[in-house]
């Protein structure tokens, strides 16, 4: 594993090619199911963390919410910014690593959405934002993590898949690797050929159930996808997880 892939991938403008699936009805329809979990004032303040392009700040921010985001890819932030422009959206955001957040702010909401948890080698710096988020949180505010459910991606991972977009082609190959979920995307265009790297750790649903409740979180809610449906351990795709303070 490369260390470092989430600096050199989420810079690169291929990945919102990648991911080009993941669009704002897709976003609309999680910012949904979350505010209908979990009890905001019209004040609220939410904070979007490894927030991307800003497809769920954009949802959170239509509602009349004061939202921030922060990335550490100033390429998706540039491009938050100007879509947030396009839709006369106040832009409040800023870099960081997801490891070293600080600030003086106190949220009602904190979203860690889209899988963006697991990136790193160690436990201790996968869950240091956590550990901050319940810092950063008001007395009963929320802490929503949407990551994938380990049984249902250990049974149908899919190895290998291909997709074209326009003239770019995008190859890519899964493997589970010392606890870790690993993709290599190749990218073919017409001029050259580029290789990057995924690396996410799996965490199963008890784990991360008994870490996130020893830091002090109450888990209140959980689905099995963005829909709503109820959690199933053994099928259902996405774990989202609804914790209050």
């Amino acid at each position: 594993m490369k260390k470092d892939w989430f600096k050199i991938w989420f810079e690169s403008d291929y990945y919102q090619q990648a991911y080009n699936h993941r669009d704002e009805n897709d976003a609309k329809v999680l910012c949904e199911l979350i505010l209908n979990s979990v009890q905001l004032s019209k004040k609220a303040k939410i904070l979007d963390a490894a927030c991307g392009a800003g497809r769920h700040y954009i949802n959170f921010a239509q509602k009349g919410f004061s939202v921030f985001g922060f990335d550490l890819s100033k390429n998706l932030l540039n491009v938050a910014k100007r879509n947030c422009e396009l839709k006369n959206i106040q832009a409040n955001f800023f870099c960081a690593d997801i490891r070293k957040v600080f600030l003086k702010s106190k949220f009602d909401l904190i979203t860690n959405l889209f899988t963006s948890f697991g990136y790193f080698e160690s436990d201790k710096e996968n869950f240091s934002f956590i550990q901050n988020a319940y810092e950063l949180l008001k007395e009963n505010g929320y802490y929503v993590l949407d990551y994938f459910n380990e049984n249902h991606l250990r049974k149908n991972l899919l190895e290998k898949s291909y997709k074209k977009n326009n003239e770019v082609e995008f190859f890519e190959n899964r493997k589970i690797i010392n606890g870790r979920i690993e993709k290599i995307i190749k990218i073919k265009n017409p001029e050259s050929e580029i290789e990057f790297i995924e690396s996410v750790k799996i965490y199963s649903f008890e784990q991360l159930k008994t870490e996130i409740t020893k830091i002090g979180f109450e888990l209140v809610k959980t689905f099995g996808n963005y829909s709503g449906e109820k959690f199933d351990i053994e099928n259902s795709q996405r774990l989202i997880m609804i914790f209050k303070k």
